[in-house]
């Protein structure tokens, strides 16, 4: 029984020992690598912009960030990260807003994945390599406190992450976080198109960390704005969609614009798909948006 005790200790021994190993090669790729691993370490690690923009693709493909510095005399950064939202995003603030603060953050509302109910685990998982960090430790276990548990595994905060973390080895990251899509929406979902009007099943958790994003932002003296950026046809939601965020706009100082207008809505050269504008459009949009943000700051 003794011999049968240490054989487990040495086990135990051996694949902590591993998982430390691991954990230490994974952090250094994530700290040398570029591309969106590289924009990703950046914007929890290091970003000190003027502004800073955030929310899913339609943030990384929407907001040109030389134009509003150009047009603000503001530096600024791209921190969007497609097919996540404010579950992700308020993680990644957490860890920004402790460095320093910025004097404005752009935030892009999707409401797929910043007001819907669903799978809200998926979205931590970018936050898992940044767990040695206490307030990322604390804000994933206090949407799932069973994660305490597994985050003391180094591997697991990486396991998903690795091949990118490889590929983006090397690489560079420009565009100030930017992500231009090129190519124009094809012409037979133009032809097709038909506005829906979709409903949706508001998430509580959600709507929680919106707004103890703008009560902090209030409280830190940043100038928060959410958008909703175009979509083509005026995309599935109306402006009633968005009440819970213009509310929250409201109550903590925040402003709301919204450019789902007619202005845009049925420009097909402005558009990659229906749910992503193209470079070209991106230019024009973030150009327009910057002149409404120098008469709000």
């Amino acid at each position: 029984m003794k011999k049968f005790l240490v054989n487990i200790l040495i086990f135990f021994g051996i694949v902590a020992a591993v998982d430390f190993a691991a954990g230490k090669v994974f952090c250094y790729l994530q700290t040398k690598a570029g591309g969106r691993t590289g924009a990703e370490y950046y914007a929890c690690k290091e970003s000190n912009e003027d502004v800073i923009i955030m929310g899913s693709s339609r943030a990384s493909h929407h907001y040109v960030p030389q134009i509003i510095t150009d047009s603000l005399g503001l530096s600024c950064f791209n921190a969007g990260q497609d097919g996540n939202g404010i579950i992700l995003q308020y993680g990644r603030w957490k860890m920004l807003s402790e460095r320093y603060t910025p004097k404005m953050l752009i935030y892009d509302i999707n409401p797929g994945f910043d007001l819907a109910e669903n799978d809200n685990m998926a979205y931590v998982d970018r936050l898992k390599p940044f767990a040695d960090d206490r307030r990322v430790r604390d804000y994933i276990g206090e949407i799932f406190p069973m994660e305490r548990l597994k985050l003391m595994s180094k591997m697991y905060r990486y396991n998903y992450k690795f091949i990118e973390m490889a590929s983006d080895y090397g690489r560079k990251t420009g565009n100030g976080g930017y992500l231009p899509l090129y190519g124009q929406i094809r012409q037979e979902v133009v032809d097709g198109y038909e506005a829906q009007v979709s409903s949706l099943e508001y998430d509580e958790a959600k709507l929680k960390y919106l707004e103890s994003l703008a009560s902090e932002c209030k409280e830190k003296g940043v100038k928060l704005v959410f958008v909703v950026s175009p979509y083509y046809g005026g995309g599935s939601y109306d402006l009633g969609t968005f009440a819970s965020v213009k509310e929250i706009a409201n109550k903590n100082g925040a402003d709301f614009l919204y450019y789902n207008t007619d202005e845009y809505d049925y420009i097909p050269d402005y558009f990659k798909d229906s749910y992503h504008l193209n470079d070209n459009g991106a230019m024009t949009f973030s150009s327009d948006l910057a002149g409404k943000l120098k008469e709000i700051i």
